[in-house]
Order: structure tokens, then sequence, then C-alpha cells
């Protein structure tokens, strides 16, 4: 397999990725990203798909991933109606950078493109604050910018984020008190991916939702005759598809050295969404709903081995 490396939607692993780096651990966004379990399976919000479960977000998955790899760390957050924690966050800052989301992109007016992004979830690395701004490196190719404490209360609020269960959350002072082998990493993430699996579908059988297979094969139903709203399209073209397979090429590299059925299973998930990603932007609906279906079925035998 061919690594790839460039740009993607990582932030909350590139952002946990410099947390670890300003004490001198290098570990790469690529493992962060798989430790989270965010991209494990599948699911609609509304009118949307997401390639992700609703036990693998990524505000969990950030603790779950600094945990595998031999972290404590500080995380706090606030109830919704709680003011701004400006206070705690500036004692934060004064010991650590601190990693703070889900943001709602659409406060982020450094970001030149803010007025398309409201309601999309974005996590950042603050490292400095004043009277007036809060200083982030964000991972969306902006280092160095600035965000007045207004537009940060309303961005830090996420009230339009779906998966938000609190505001205001952060993760700073990061410590090693553990240094495990990459077998126990790999032992401790199956696990953790294994639950996010079950409480995802206690989840879906409990709401009456779609998840995993049957939730892809919804998306493949929907979009085959062509009559697709076009947030649907530039939800798939602009997001979904490229971060889907990027993630599976990640999992493929994690899984090789200690399960090749799993590894091929992801790499062949990232050859499809691949194929999803060339085409839509093609307007080849009916190929993109086949190759859905037959991404379906490699979700379906990715479960099934994991398992075992």
């Amino acid at each position: 397999m061919t690594q790839y490396i460039g740009n993607g939607a990582y932030c909350y692993a590139n952002s946990s990725s410099m947390l670890l780096a300003s004490i001198g651990e290098k570990i790469s966004p690529s493992l962060i990203e798989v430790l989270t379990g965010v991209g494990l399976g599948a699911i609609w919000v509304g009118n949307l798909p997401y390639f992700s479960s609703w036990a693998g977000m990524p505000d969990k998955g950030i603790s779950h991933a600094l945990r595998i790899l031999g972290f404590e760390f500080e995380e706090n957050f606030c109830q919704d109606g709680d003011e701004l924690p400006l206070r705690p966050l500036k004692q934060a800052l004064q010991k650590s950078p601190v990693v703070l989301g889900p943001l709602d992109m659409g406060y982020l007016q450094y970001n030149p493109n803010y007025k398309n992004l409201f309601g999309a979830d974005h996590y950042v690395l603050a490292y400095d604050i004043d009277d007036e701004y809060i200083h982030v490196h964000d991972p969306a190719g902006l280092p160095f910018v600035s965000l007045s404490h207004a537009l940060l209360e309303k961005a830090w609020k996420a009230e339009n984020v779906f998966y938000h269960p609190n505001c205001f959350r952060y993760w700073s002072s990061p410590q090693r008190i553990t240094s495990p082998t990459e077998e126990e990493i790999f032992h401790k993430a199956t696990a953790f991916f294994k639950s996010i699996y079950k409480e995802s579908q206690e989840h879906a059988e409990k709401e009456t939702m779609l998840c995993g297979k049957e939730a892809i094969e919804a998306l493949a139903d929907r979009i085959k005759d062509g009559n697709v709203a076009p947030q649907l399209i530039g939800h798939l073209s602009y997001f979904v598809f490229s971060v889907g397979s990027r993630r599976c090429g990640d999992y493929a590299d994690f899984f090789r050295p200690f399960n090749k059925k799993l590894s091929d299973l992801k790499l062949s998930q990232g050859n499809l969404f691949g194929k999803c990603q060339s085409n839509i932007v093609k307007s080849n609906f009916q190929i993109v709903s086949d190759t859905l279906m037959d991404l379906a079925c490699v979700e379906n035998e990715f479960c099934v081995e994991l398992h075992k």
C-alpha cells in the first residue's frame, strides 16, 4: 500500500498531536485519528449521513485516544447555559496549550469561508489569551490566528453541532504515565472499537435509527436516481468521501501488523470511498450508488471480523 500524506479534515487529531508535541511527545495525527474510533460505522443525522457512529464522536474519542497512548490529562466542560469559562481557561493556558472543541466553524471569522460553515464541528489548539482575543493554531491551514472572546463564546457553545452533550469542553496538561507497546495499544484500541459498535447498535435500536450497513444502503438508495439535494452532494463531495478514504488508509496501516484481514478490509473501503469521490463530482450517481452498496457489504465484513 502507498501511504497518503497530505491535507485532510483531521482537526481533533491534529490539535491533539500539537498538544502532545508541547511536552515533547511526537505522535502522528494519523495514529491519534485511529485511536479516537471516529470513522467506524455509519449513521444518519437528519438528512445527512456520516461514516462514524453515535458512540464514536470526536469529543469522546480524544479522551480515549490519549488514555490508550498512556497519558493523563485535564478535561473540563460546562453545562449549557453556563458563562464562558475565561478564568479557568486562562489558568489552564498558563500550564499548557489547550485543545478546544467542538467549535461551530460558522463563528471562526478568521476563516475566509466561515459564512458557509455554520453547524460544522471543529477543534483547534489555543496557545495564548489576552483581554480581547484567544490565539490559536487552527489545523485547517490557519496557524497563529486570533478570535475575539465574544466569537469564541458563540463558537464554543456549539449549539448547532449535533453531538455536543456539553459546552466549553477542553483538554490540557497531558502527562505520560505509561509507555504501552504497539501490541498493547492494538489490544486496547480493538476493545474500544468493539464497544463503539455495541453501543451504537444499542442506541440505534432504542431510537429506531439506521446505522452501519443499513445506513450506507439507505444512502445508496437515496442518490441512485440522481435526484439529490445540493446540500447532500456538497456534504459528500467536500467532506464525507475524502475524509472517509483517508481514515480507511490510516486504519489499514494500524491493523496491518496484527490483523491482515482487518487491514485489507479497510484498504478495500478506502478504495471504494475514493471511487465514490471520483464519480460524485462527475454526477455519476448510479456508479456512486452501486459503489456504496459494495461499501456496505465490506462494512459488514469488517464488523464481523473485528468481533471474532
